[in-house]
């Protein structure tokens, strides 16, 4: 096991390296039995993590060389280990006969988030300054990559357990103006407010964070209309029409969710696909605007991700 008592940023970055390198190695020895197997779905889903690896690796190496940061050749290849929890992550994942796209992701989020715990150990144990603002910002970025995982991961699990049920996603491309963007925030938050509300008994952190989200409402809602008024800009057809279908999918599961652990996994699938949404957002816009509100936003829901995992524990990361 690594420890957490990394010393130098050359050391904690090499780390982050050989992290990315493994990740590749195990994703494309995944991907090539399940090719072997003639498991095309979950063969595919391996190949695009490993396309996903090798950019991280990209953008480590790059990252170092603009921070004139070394690697250092004497830190030993990471050799992950199996995770000793449920065959959904360990054997399933892998067996080429048994393994779904699901199951695979489930693998590939558990594996984020024991990245997630080291840096935010190591950046919560070192001594040195920059070693802990080096391993805060992979750990936000690890907390980002399962984010988008598990949103992968909960839409897989529902196509394969709701094949006549077709879950809706929000369309980054259905956002061309600030409008769009803040109506889709609004109906994302409203959901949110109202979801965090159900689960937040005992809990203060939630109770605190549903209130935020109600002031970032009231403040989406003022700047929404005073830009009907000012600029005559108002939500359009593409997204309203979207929303309008996540809107229905959303009675239909709470229909559904009448335990606690099912409206905590809905109130962390949300959050996760509303961080999923931002963020392709900011990637495909040609609007300046629009880029750097969503920028905000993105933040926002990772801020808020972190929250629940924290105040949640282990229940925000069920799959269902």
């Amino acid at each position: 096991m690594l420890s957490t008592n990394v010393k130098t940023t050359s050391d904690l970055m090499s780390i982050a390296l050989q992290a990315e390198r493994e990740a590749i190695r195990r994703y494309t020895s995944l991907a090539e039995n399940m090719r072997k197997g003639d498991n095309a779905s979950a063969a595919e889903l391996f190949e695009r993590m490993v396309l996903e690896e090798v950019e991280h690796e990209r953008l480590l190496i790059t990252w170092m060389a603009h921070e004139g940061i070394e690697e250092n050749a004497e830190i030993d290849a990471i050799s992950w280990k199996d995770p000793n929890i449920s065959t959904t992550y360990n054997d399933e994942a892998r067996d080429p006969y048994q393994s779904s796209p699901y199951r695979a992701l489930a693998f590939a989020v558990h594996n984020e988030e024991i990245a997630f715990r080291f840096y935010t150990h190591v950046a919560a144990n070192s001594e040195n300054k920059m070693v802990r603002k080096y391993a805060e910002i992979l750990a936000r970025e690890e907390l980002g990559h399962a984010a988008l995982l598990r949103a992968e991961r909960r839409r897989a699990y529902h196509v394969e357990r709701n094949a006549d049920k077709v879950e809706p996603r929000l369309d980054p491309k259905s956002v061309h103006n600030e409008a769009d963007l803040l109506a889709a925030a609004i109906h994302i938050d409203s959901f949110l407010e109202v979801e965090m509300e159900k689960v937040s008994e005992n809990s203060p952190e939630i109770v605190s964070l549903a209130r935020e989200t109600r002031l970032q409402i009231n403040e989406h809602e003022k700047v929404l209309y005073k830009k009907s008024l000012d600029q005559n800009e108002l939500p359009g057809a593409d997204i309203s029409s979207n929303l309008a279908q996540v809107k229905s999918y959303n009675e239909y599961l709470g229909a559904e969710a009448e335990t606690q652990v099912l409206r905590i996994q809905r109130l962390c699938a949300c959050c996760d696909r509303s961080f999923a949404f931002y963020d392709a957002v900011v990637e495909t816009t040609s609007n300046e605007v629009v880029m750097l509100t969503a920028q905000k936003l993105t933040s926002l829901a990772l801020d808020r991700i972190g929250v629940l995992k924290e105040a949640l524990g282990k229940e925000c990361g069920c799959a269902e």
